[in-house]
């Protein structure tokens, strides 16, 4: 008796979830498009429809459309807006050539020297050094024009300045000296590969003094004072690019990227 009723209390319990199931899935289908299906449903059977529209929802944000309320907005001080000011790359050009070359290269092209070697008053500063005479027959007692070469560097590997002091104590031997003169700065040009160089031979040539600055290095030809012709030309790391003389970069300078208004 027991188990005739376990044998049917099972196919109960299995068609009544599937009562509650099938019911649950038709509610579903009924009640979905606010009503859409239940409202035909009634229609066919002469029953008045369901109005779903008279109930009132609140919308969430991301479903509403149209005028929204405005971001809020923060205020940002007047400093940090103010127009920067761009700062113009620099490319720096060192001279790579080791001393010893440069130096046997000028001694090849008629200016002795004595090679690369430590400084008499520093260690640490190394030089080369080479004096040539223009001697003349009008010369008389005056002395010989000539010209005085001069490399310096910081290390025994590198060089700082390149100098050039022209004297022409007789102007029938300008030529020739400021000829050497070219002479030496082409050998130093080729040496130190700077074949995009400025055109200063001419200038040299003619004694017109320049002030240029390429690739992170300056060049000169400046007259010293007084009544003799003497001139220096000089090849060195440009300075302007150093704020205060401390050899900060710009980069450090405050006052070119935050700059501040007139009336803070």
């Amino acid at each position: 008796m027991r188990e005739q009723r376990k044998s049917i209390s099972g196919p109960i319990v299995f068609g009544c979830l599937a009562i509650v199931l099938m019911a649950a899935i038709g509610a579903t289908v009924l009640l979905a498009n606010d009503y859409r299906n239940l409202n035909l449903l009634l229609a066919r059977l002469g029953y008045a429809p369901i109005d779903a529209g008279s109930r009132a929802r609140t919308l969430h944000s991301y479903e509403m459309k149209g005028n929204r309320l405005p971001r809020p907005k923060g205020l940002v001080s007047a400093r940090l807006i103010a127009p920067a000011e761009h700062v113009r790359a620099r490319f720096v050009r060192t001279i790579r050539k080791a001393p010893e070359a440069l130096c046997e290269a000028l001694r090849q092209s008629g200016f002795a020297n004595s090679g690369w070697k430590a400084g008499l008053l520093a260690t640490d500063s190394w030089e080369c050094q080479s004096y040539r005479e223009f001697p003349d027959a009008t010369d008389g007692e005056n002395p010989p024009s000539s010209i005085f070469l001069s490399i310096r560097g910081n290390a025994e590997t590198r060089i700082t300045s390149f100098r050039i002091k022209l004297n022409i104590e007789n102007g029938a031997t300008r030529q020739a000296v400021t000829g050497a003169a070219v002479t030496a700065i082409q050998v130093f040009l080729e040496e130190v590969r700077w074949e995009d160089a400025p055109e200063i031979f001419a200038d040299i040539r003619t004694l017109t003094e320049f002030d240029l600055v390429r690739f992170g290095n300056r060049l000169q030809l400046r007259k010293e004072f007084g009544e003799t012709p003497r001139y220096n030309f000089l090849v060195t790391p440009d300075r302007s690019t150093r704020t205060g003389g401390t050899g900060v970069p710009d980069y450090f300078d405050r006052s070119r990227w935050i700059v501040l208004p007139d009336n803070p």
